[in-house]
């Protein structure tokens, strides 16, 4: 659903995004003090796990259905024989649907990107760790948000975004929404109209069209088809970048897994990457996830089931 928000209403926005504090630690690191767990103890450990996957097969958004070929047969067959460990996937190709599956607390864990799952951890009252980060194709494990216009703009610099118009993401994508606002709210730099769509396709044409005079995107879109579908990489430029953050990870609700089987899942996809990852994975595997605190504010309600208007 597109919304337009007043300069007045996102300035209020602003005051809250920059008194808000980041959460706990979302990864699950080594500690001394951790329960020693061995990846293949006798026992069999039967997780049920939600997955949407921007790079799997069966849940990739059209815009990068070219190069979304994922499958996760290869690693739930290499963690039953080797691991005693047993995943029972359930793939949600829409988001709504998985956030609605959260809330429900109908399943032990989600592979899916890392805010889609936190900012409902208040409503769902689950405790999310990410046990494992999965690389992509070209094996980076982390991804950012580009503020990106035309390559003919003006705009160069954020200071140079005051009284723009601008399309975000929605609330459940960090890079496209939270992340970018609370870069300008840093600055106190208060953009005009803010547009907010559910895909990274959505904010491109917008920006093509000339709806707006800026569009926030994921990295990944670059390089898929939901960028070359409306303009050449030659008529984009990014004029700055958030932070760092996951793209992909495996979580598991410490609140119906224990400590011990968290750990034990961890090592076990640790084992099975690298040289040893399936080929229908992509990529390089899994790898321990790198520390992350998102900065939450008190609006952590689910993202709304997008109609796109005029």
């Amino acid at each position: 659903m597109k919304t337009l928000l007043s300069s007045c209403f996102l300035a209020c926005c602003f005051v809250t995004l920059s008194s808000a504090e980041p959460t706990a630690e979302t990864a699950l690191l080594p500690s001394s003090d951790a329960p020693k767990a061995d990846a293949k103890d006798s026992s069999r450990l039967v997780l049920k796990i939600a997955v949407n996957d921007i790079y799997c097969r069966k849940t990739a958004c059209d815009c990068i259905a070219e190069i979304a070929t994922r499958d996760y047969a290869g690693v739930l067959a290499k963690l039953e024989k080797d691991h005693q460990i047993t995943l029972v996937p359930t793939y949600y190709l829409d988001v709504f649907d998985l956030e609605k599956a959260i809330l429900a607390g109908t399943h032990d864990g989600v592979i899916c990107k890392p805010w889609t799952a936190y900012h409902l951890s208040k409503k769902s009252g689950a405790d999310f760790k990410r046990v494992a980060d999965i690389r992509d194709p070209q094996d980076k494990a982390m991804m950012t948000g580009h503020f990106v216009t035309t390559s003919k703009s003006s705009i160069k610099s954020l200071e140079d975004l005051k009284g723009k118009r601008i399309a975000f993401g929605q609330k459940d994508s960090y890079e496209k929404n939270q992340s970018p606002l609370q870069m300008l709210a840093a600055k106190n730099i208060k953009p005009g109209e803010c547009f907010f769509f559910n895909s990274c396709g959505e904010n491109l044409d917008s920006l093509m069209n000339g709806k707006v005079d800026l569009a926030v995107v994921s990295s990944y879109a670059l390089t898929a088809s939901c960028a070359v579908d409306f303009a050449k990489p030659e008529d984009f430029k990014t004029i700055a970048e958030t932070p760092e953050m996951p793209l992909t990870s495996v979580m598991l609700d410490m609140h119906k897994v224990s400590t011990t089987a968290a750990i034990a899942l961890q090592k076990a996809l640790l084992e099975i990457s690298g040289e040893q990852t399936p080929k229908d994975l992509l990529g390089k595997g899994f790898v321990m996830p790198v520390s992350w605190k998102p900065v939450v504010t008190d609006d952590d309600a689910p993202a709304s089931k997008p109609v796109t208007g005029k």
